[in-house]
């Protein structure tokens, strides 16, 4: 009767009360694989600090470029008369862009013109006096040398006169009809005779060279002459290019214009900026790439090959993230207002940039991907769909460290790893 007043399973607690034969349950199924899961995540976690990496990134801002943009600027100075260019105009290697008044040199010009004219107007008179004269004074010659020869004539005659008169007084002299002296003066009068003879014929072989020179002075005139001429000749044609290169200015570039910087009637100096010209030719130095700038803290931080990321203004990186890329160029000391024109172009850009302290320049090239619509790999699966023109603003990333996560959060592992 007592049974039916307790459990059996009561009773059956109160005969064994330590239960020492049974197995006691301490932790369910969801308990283990909450432990299970807990310590995978811890083990993850240490492999994680060891094995894996941080990358440290420094904020950059630039703008992108490209297409080589050049600044044609003025040769010469002078007032600018006539600026052939606009906008939007393609322009060839050799053409003619603008022309500067150049008063002096024309004048020198118009001189050396006047030279030439003159020297030409005196190889003409040479030429037509000359022959005349050199004519006049040959009859003159000629004249000359037959009254030389008459007088030759005369004086051999004399002589042979004297030669008999001499032997005449010579047979007078053995008679005793004359005296010496009447004889030595005979041969006296011989010998002056042959002297006279000798002096002539001299006289006569000089007008003989003198015939020979008169042919040869007119020469030796006329190619001095012709050599003047071409002294001021080669004078006007120096003159007449120098004129033509400061006066007419000609593009050193083939491109398209894309900013004009001054106009017609300005006074401009040789240097001055005319106007800005884009390469159209796809080459190695034209294809788009970022130019970023360091603060000069950083500057130094940055190594050629680092990895970069950069994104143009005109794209939102939540988006589509950012451009690929590598660090290709990194300037050796901070860039100056006139170093950074050389590369941006625009002097407004540059006093802005370098409005918040000394920079660095960074040169990232672009990674490609001829699927991507804008032609460069993105760090999203395809990236926006619009293209990327120079000149346009961008900020950007570059990865100036790579270190364990341990390395970070204990800093003492730093030094086991040999990262100090």
């Amino acid at each position: 009767m007592s049974a039916s007043f307790f459990r059996k399973s009561a009773l059956e607690k109160l005969s064994t009360p330590e239960k020492l034969d049974q197995l006691i349950k301490v932790t369910g199924p969801k308990a283990w694989i909450a432990l299970t899961t807990v310590a995978l995540a811890l083990f993850t976690g240490v492999v994680w600090s060891f094995a894996g990496t941080v990358k440290t990134k420094l904020d950059v801002i630039g703008v992108v470029l490209g297409g080589e943009v050049h600044e044609v600027v003025a040769t010469s100075q002078g007032q600018l008369v006539e600026l052939k260019v606009a906008i939007g105009k393609k322009v060839k290697k050799g053409d003619v862009i603008a022309t500067i008044k150049q008063p002096e040199l024309l004048q020198q010009v118009e001189d050396a013109k006047a030279v030439v004219s003159d020297r030409k107007f005196e190889m003409g008179k040479l030429s037509s006096y000359g022959n005349q004269g050199t004519h006049l004074q040959g009859e003159l010659i000629k004249q000359t040398r037959v009254s030389i020869q008459g007088e030759i004539e005369s004086e051999k005659k004399k002589l042979l006169f004297l030669n008999n008169q001499l032997e005449s007084e010579n047979g007078l002299l053995s008679k005793g009809l004359i005296t010496k002296s009447e004889v030595a003066n005979t041969k006296q009068q011989i010998e002056a005779s042959k002297n006279t003879i000798e002096r002539l014929k001299g006289q006569k072989a000089e007008t003989s060279n003198q015939q020979h020179d008169l042919g040869f002075d007119l020469q030796q005139k006329v190619t001095l002459q012709k050599q003047r001429i071409a002294e001021a000749e080669r004078n006007l044609q120096f003159l007449t290019e120098r004129y033509d290169n400061q006066r007419n200015i000609k593009s050193p570039y083939d491109g398209e214009v894309v900013e004009v910087l001054t106009d017609a009637g300005v006074v401009v100096g040789a240097g001055t900026p005319l106007f800005k010209l884009k390469n159209l030719y796809k080459t190695k130095h034209s294809q788009l790439k970022g130019v970023l700038y360091i603060p000069s803290q950083d500057g130094k931080k940055i190594k050629k090959g680092m990895e970069a990321l950069v994104v143009p203004s005109t794209v939102q990186p939540q988006e589509y993230g950012f451009i690929k890329g590598k660090v290709t160029y990194v300037s050796d000391f901070p860039v100056t207002q006139q170093g950074m024109l050389t590369s941006v172009k625009n002097d407004q850009l540059a006093k802005s940039l370098l409005a918040s302290g000394t920079l660095f320049e960074v040169h990232v090239d672009f990674e490609s991907d001829p699927e991507s619509y804008s032609g460069f790999k993105w760090t999203s699966a395809k990236g926006p769909d619009v293209f990327i023109k120079e000149g346009t603003s961008c900020m950007g990333k570059v990865t100036i460290k790579e270190e364990p996560p341990v390395t970070i959060v204990v800093p003492a592992f730093k030094k086991f790893f040999d990262l100090y």
